[in-house]
């Protein structure tokens, strides 16, 4: 049996978790069946280890994984925008391969919620919606807590270098460079899920927050909760340093939450209302 959290609170996450896998293992199934829930959906895809998706400077070499990639950050920059048609041809024209890499991608991005595919009319690029944003922040709500804590319990010393290594990098980085920003975030978030023993759980977590990242980069991190994700990482390596998972699991809940309001608030500076597309 693998060692669980001694804390009561992520106790309560773990249940947390398991409802929410329940419900997005039912979506899958209707996904299989149905196709892309229209709206307030969420289709999750394994991924293969060695093509998680966002594992920046780790490309594992093979076309796919590039084209991936390479398609990825279109939508990340907005050179590819929500409901914009994508032609097989173009794309394996405009990035130099044959249209059956393209159309692999395409699948594989449409289980990851980044594309749809519509019968007889192709595929095009899903448009960010505010209520599939704030649906994420809740899922990532009861996830990053229960890796938080179990790490903070049960990470090696090497671990923490890991991630106070990658911490450092974050500080460096300057408030205008805030793509580099968002990696070097994830890159930070995803110590604590790939070195949990649920990897159901970190796939899940992998999933959606390479979909938030790149459906939310419109929304800009204020100056000031730029310094605060930063002390915040501080506390939290410092908590896991000390193998004090009560700590841990305090900062990150704060964290996590102190994310999900500064996205309702750029949403609301957008001018957007609840489950609207941008």
């Amino acid at each position: 049996m693998p060692p669980t959290c001694a804390a009561a609170p992520a106790r309560r996450h773990v249940i947390s978790v398991a409802r929410m896998c329940c419900v997005i293992m039912r979506e899958r199934y209707d996904y299989a069946r149905h196709g892309y829930p229209k709206t307030g959906g969420i289709a999750i895809v394994a991924a293969d280890p060695k093509k998680r998706a966002w594992r920046m400077a780790k490309d594992d070499g093979t076309e796919d994984t590039s084209l991936y990639e390479a398609i990825l950050d279109d939508i990340y920059e907005g050179r590819l925008t929500g409901g914009q048609r994508l032609k097989v041809s173009e794309l394996a024209e405009r990035f130099g391969t044959s249209t059956s890499p393209v159309r692999e991608v395409l699948r594989r991005m449409q289980g990851e919620g980044f594309v749809q595919i519509h019968p007889n009319r192709g595929a095009t690029i899903r448009p960010t919606d505010t209520g599939f944003l704030q649906n994420v922040f809740e899922v990532l709500q009861m996830l990053e807590p229960y890796f938080v804590t179990w790490f903070a319990d049960y990470a090696s010393s090497e671990m923490v270098d890991e991630l106070e290594a990658i911490q450092e990098k974050i500080k460096a980085t300057p408030h205008a460079e805030q793509r580099a920003f968002r990696k070097l975030d994830f890159e930070f978030h995803d110590v604590f899920s790939r070195n949990h023993y649920n990897q159901t759980a970190a796939e899940i977590w992998h999933n959606l927050r390479t979909s938030l990242n790149v459906q939310a980069a419109r929304l800009r991190i204020s100056p000031a909760r730029f310094e605060t994700i930063k002390e915040e990482h501080d506390e939290i390596v410092a908590a896991c340093r000390a193998h004090d998972a009560a700590r841990a699991h305090l900062v990150i809940c704060k964290h996590v939450d102190g994310s999900f309001v500064q996205m309702s608030q750029q949403i609301r500076a957008l001018g957007l209302s609840a489950n609207t597309t941008f």
